[in-house]
C-alpha cells in the first residue's frame, strides 16, 4: 500500500493505461452534512477540468446520515494521480477535512473488480492470471451459446444477435462464472501468498 493524495491505494502499476476508479469513504461531523455536500460539489467542478476525468459521484448512506461515499473515475492511473496530488485539490481539501474524516479508500482498475473477494481486502492477482481466468470463464459461455442458443437465432438480424450476446455475456460472467471461479475453484491459485 502507498500514500497518494492523502488516501491509501493498492499498488496497480501494471494497470497504468486502463481506467481507474477510487472510492473515498467519509464520516461527516454532525450538522455539517450540507456544508460537506457543498464543498464536495466545488471539488467535483474542479476535478472535471482535469485531463482524463471520467466522472464523480458522492452518495449519502441511507442508513447513516453522516456517512458519505465518493466514487471518482479517471481514464488512467497517471491522470488520477495528477488530480489527487494537484495543488488545487490539496487546497480545497483543507476545509473539507475540518468537517469530515476520510476512512481508508480503495482503488480498482480494469478486470480487478472481478477479482475482489467479498469482505476481504486482497491484492489483485497478476495480470496474466486474470487474463487466463477470464478466458476460462468465457470459453464455456461461448461453447454453450454456440451449441444451445445460436441455432435458434439464425433468422435474427445480425445486429440483434450481437446485442443479445453483448447483454447476456457480461451478466453471466459478472454474477455467475467469475464469482464461481475467483471465490471457489481458483481462489488458492489466484491469491496464493508470494512469501
Amino acid at each position: 500500500m502507498d500514500k497518494s493524495g492523502g488516501c491509501i491505494m493498492a499498488q496497480t502499476n501494471n494497470f497504468s493505461n486502463e481506467p481507474v476508479t477510487i472510492v473515498f469513504n467519509w464520516r461527516v461531523k454532525p450538522g455539517k452534512e450540507q456544508e460537506f455536500e457543498r464543498r464536495m460539489h466545488e471539488i467535483h467542478k474542479v476535478a472535471r477540468t482535469f485531463p482524463g476525468h471520467m466522472g464523480v459521484t458522492t452518495l449519502n448512506s441511507l442508513a447513516q446520515k453522516d456517512n458519505f461515499h465518493t466514487i471518482l473515475r479517471f481514464d488512467t492511473a497517471q491522470h488520477l494521480s495528477d488530480w489527487l496530488n494537484s495543488p488545487a485539490r490539496k487546497e480545497m481539501m483543507k476545509p473539507l477535512e475540518e468537517i469530515a474524516h476520510r476512512d481508508v479508500s480503495t482503488k480498482a482498475t480494469g478486470l480487478e473488480t472481478w477479482f475482489e473477494l467479498p469482505g476481504q481486502h486482497v491484492s489483485p492477482p497478476p495480470r496474466w492470471k486474470m487474463a487466463l481466468t477470464t478466458m476460462i470463464a468465457i470459453y464455456p459461455l461461448s461453447l454453450l451459446t454456440a451449441l444451445y442458443v445460436t441455432p435458434y437465432m439464425e433468422d435474427w438480424p445480425v445486429a440483434i444477435r450481437a446485442l443479445f450476446l453483448t447483454i447476456v455475456a457480461p451478466l453471466i460472467l459478472t454474477y455467475l462464472f467469475m464469482p464461481f471461479l475467483t471465490q471457489r475453484v481458483l481462489k488458492r491459485w489466484l491469491y496464493k501468498s508470494d512469501s
